[in-house]
Formats: C-alpha cells, structure tokens, sequence
C-alpha cells in the first residue's frame, strides 16, 4: 500500500476501512494534508482526514488521532472523550503560547509543531511498542512447542491443577499456568454443559457484557472442538462508572477446546484488549503442542465437573446455574426464623422478566435459554454477595437479602432495573432488542411475620407492577397509610 490516498470522513461515518495502520487527523485548516504528506505517502499508513466538530466519536478501527490544537479547545469537553481510550497528540500549524499546556490539561500524550515528521508521530503515539493479540501468539509459538515437548513441563501442570478438587480451583490453577506461557489481558475457562451450554466457571466479578461475548465465542469453540480466534466488541454499559455514555470495548479473542475422552468438555479462551491490527492465525504445529498441554487439565477439570454437578443436583438450576426455587424456599425459612428472633430486617426481590415469551416465539426455545443465561448473569451481578438469588422458575427470579431492611432492597431493585434495560440480549447473535423487568420488594416485619407471607406480599408486589404498565418496582406495603418510601414512590416507570 504504497502513497495511499488520504480520504476524509462524513460526519456521518463511524468507522475507517482498509488495512495496515490508520490514523485519524481532526483538523480545522483546509491544507491538513499537505501539513501531513510525508505521513500521508507513507507505506502501509492509512490516513482519514476528519473535519473538527462534525465527528465525536473515534473511528472504530484507528490505532492513534492528531488533532489539530486551537485556544478554543480549551472550551470542548468533548475532546478528552474522544480521545478516552485511543493514543492521541495534539499538533499547531503556528507555535502559540499555552497550547503545550492545553495539550497536556485535555490528556493528549505530546504536542508537535510542524513540521510533522512520521517518525515523529509514531514516537509520540507510541505505535513502535504496539502489540496485539498476533504478536503475542506470534512470540510464545516456539516456548509452547517447546514446553510441550517437555515431560517435566506436562507434569507440572497436572501437579498444578490437581492441588484443588472443585471445577473453580481447576480452573484457577490452568488460568494462572496459561498466563505464565502467553500473558493477555485475561484468560477464562468455560464448562460445556450437558446440553451444550458453555458456562463461565469462576470469574464472578466479570460483566455480563463480557460474560455474553465470551460465552458466544465460547459456542463457535465448543461446536466445532477446534481452535479459533475472533476480533469483537461489546457494550461496556456499566451504570455505576464515571463515564456514563454507553462505550464499546474492543477485543481479540483466542480459544482452545479443552477435550477429554474425545469430548469438548470446556474452553479456554484468551483475550486480549484493543483494536488488533491483523488477524492472529493459529498453526498446526502450535495449535497441537497446546492442545497437549492443555490435556491432563481437561481431564481434571472433567472429573471435578462430575463430582460438583452431583453435589448441586438438588441445589441449583440446571440451566442458569442460580440456586432453584427448592433452595430458595428452604433458606427463606431459616432465614426468617433468624430475623424474628435477631429483630433484623429480611427483604424479598420477585422479579419478572417482561415480554420474555416473546423472545422465545421470535427466535425459538434454544436462544430463549441463552437469554435466560444472560439474565441470570446480570441478575447475579447487581446482587450483594450476602444475597441469595434464585431462579423461581421460567422467566422468574428472586433475591433474598438477609438483614436488609426497605431501603435497602430498593437500592438493590432499581439497580437491578436499570441494568437490565440497559443490557443488550443476544448480541451478535439475534436482534433480542432490550428486556425490562417488573420487580415486587417486600420487607419482613413491615408486611409479613412469616417466609410464606413475605414470599406472597412479594409476589403481589410484583403482580400490581405487571398490570399497571410492567418495566417498574413496587414495594409491598406502600398504599398503606404511613408507610414511608425511600424516594417518595411507589411505582417507578
């Protein structure tokens, strides 16, 4: 790609095509690119040219931004914005007074004056110390054959995984011997189910987001039993951040099938973050000498699987993995008898996912249950780890919150609101749209004395948000006089 021409983008253009490495200039001057033409005649440099202020998001698949500096930016906040989460420098025609210090107050990483050599430029983005997910497949090849070939090496790791006996502990223990032979930004461990679901095993501080991409790439790995890689993103929509615009996080993924008996029982996927600049490709050679070093955890990590879905039989919920409606009441109790007796609060979350039937008549039974999956995962994660969250049955869920009293559990209840219409079902795979969902909170003593006077006020809690417009929370007690509310509300819309 030799003396690329320079194109610029629409205001209504998100993204940059082609290849190599693309920059993306913000400028205001007519003659940018004859400020730029040594960059611009480069090989295998792709320039888009962006006029200032028509385009406020990044194009998806640059590797740095110049950005023509004016006194006047001083006044856009929506420069740091834009340059959040990509390596950018700033760069002035003329050489003002202050526009080092401007650069530098709006987090660019340099400031350049013209002339603009490429040299340069790519010293002050720091692209000479790139690497993506290619390079770091590229660079461990020959210690993985190596290792491989190494008996000392193979007992290591069945010595490593065979110190905990329950599936996180195995997985664990692979984790951090994968991380040793190829560093990324993470690695994570997925069970395949007896239906074929992967499920993600540990990682409980993962966000759904994430845990939906990884567990789709999970599904190609799975099906398949052969190595794969895929470049993706996913919807960072985490409510509680400081920046609070939805953002999509680019990643490239690795995943290997982790095979027993000649079954694909796990996955082991590698990520990396970032816009990868080629895509990583996986030799024959490499792809088996990891395969045998993965082999004595697939077998461990197959007995343990056994042994712990024995265990939780009676438990949990085959499909989301939540403890089950049996459980759930059995704690309920307990946890009742030791509210009444302590004088602390207990609090009841039933929730209701709103028009879910439709997602299983619009797409089937199959991507219904992954939803379900999805759910359950963003149910789990707004949740208190003292909590207790159970599927109820079909698209019904609950949380128990032990000494939790009305206001509490209706912090816990909008949260859980908010990110369920927030999260994107299916991505990638089927257009689910959003899933909102009626919630009941019902808190013992005010408007119950025993666990199945809690569980009902709940249940009627969440049936009153059902038949008066659905996607709200209603707490149990609330059209009685006196009852004093958090915010004042007894419905939010």
């Amino acid at each position: 790609m030799l003396g690329r021409r320079p194109r610029r983008l629409s205001a209504s253009e998100t993204s940059v095509a082609g290849s190599g490495l693309t920059l993306a200039v913000y400028h205001r001057s007519d003659n940018a690119e004859q400020h730029l033409a040594e960059l611009c005649a480069a090989a295998g440099v792709d320039v888009a040219f962006v006029r200032k202020g028509t385009l406020w998001t990044t194009p998806g698949d640059v590797a740095g931004v110049l950005w023509e500096l004016t006194p006047d930016d001083g006044a856009q906040r929506l420069v740091a914005a834009l340059i959040h989460s990509t390596p950018a420098v700033s760069y002035s025609v003329t050489d003002q007074p202050g526009l080092a210090e401007l650069s530098r107050a709006l987090g660019f990483r340099a400031h350049l004056t013209l002339p603009l050599r490429l040299d340069d430029i790519e010293r002050a983005l720091g692209l000479e110390e790139l690497t993506d997910l290619a390079d770091r497949l590229d660079a461990s090849s020959p210690h993985i054959t190596e290792y491989a070939a190494d008996p000392s090496v193979v007992g290591a790791v069945l010595r490593a995984v065979n110190v905990a006996p329950d599936p996180a502990g195995v997985a664990d223990a692979l984790v951090q011997q994968v991380t040793a032979w190829m560093p990324l930004s993470g690695w994570f461990v997925f069970a395949v189910e007896p239906d074929g679901v992967p499920q993600l095993i540990g990682q409980p501080e993962a966000e759904p987001a994430l845990k939906a991409a990884l567990r789709s790439f999970a599904d190609v790995v799975a099906e398949t039993g052969t190595p794969a890689v895929r470049v993706t993103n996913y919807l960072d929509d985490r409510i509680e951040s400081a920046r609070q615009a939805d953002r999509r996080v680019e990643i490239s993924l690795v995943g290997w099938p982790l095979v027993a008996n000649g079954t694909t029982i796990g996955v082991l996927i590698g990520l990396d973050e970032g816009r990868a600049r080629r895509l990583p490709a996986i030799s024959h050679g490499f792809s088996d000498a990891f395969a045998r070093l993965l082999e004595p955890a697939a077998f461990t990590l197959l007995t343990a699987l056994r042994v712990a879905r024995a265990e939780a039989l009676s438990v949990t919920d085959d499909l989301t993995q939540l403890y089950n409606s049996r459980y759930l009441n059995e704690v309920l109790r307990k946890e009742t008898k030791r509210a009444m007796r302590s004088g602390w609060p207990l609090s009841l979350l039933f929730i209701d996912l709103d028009g879910f039937k439709t997602i299983n008549d619009d797409h089937g039974h199959l991507l219904g249950s992954r939803a379900l999956i999805e759910a359950a995962d963003v149910i789990r994660a707004s949740a208190r780890e003292t909590d207790i969250v159970a599927r109820f049955g079909g698209d019904e869920f609950a949380i128990l919150l032990p000494e939790t009293g009305m206001e509490g559990a209706h912090s816990v209840a909008r949260r859980l609101r908010e990110r369920l219409q927030r999260f994107t079902f299916l991505a990638g795979i089927a257009p689910a749209g959003r899933v909102t969902a009626s919630i009941g909170v019902a808190t013992l003593p005010d408007v119950a004395d025993t666990a199945e006077g809690l569980l009902q006020a709940a249940d009627a809690a969440m049936y009153r948000v059902k038949v008066t417009g659905k996607n709200g929370i209603h707490i149990a007690g609330s059209e009685t006089a006196g009852v004093r509310l958090p915010t004042g509300e007894q419905e939010i819309s």
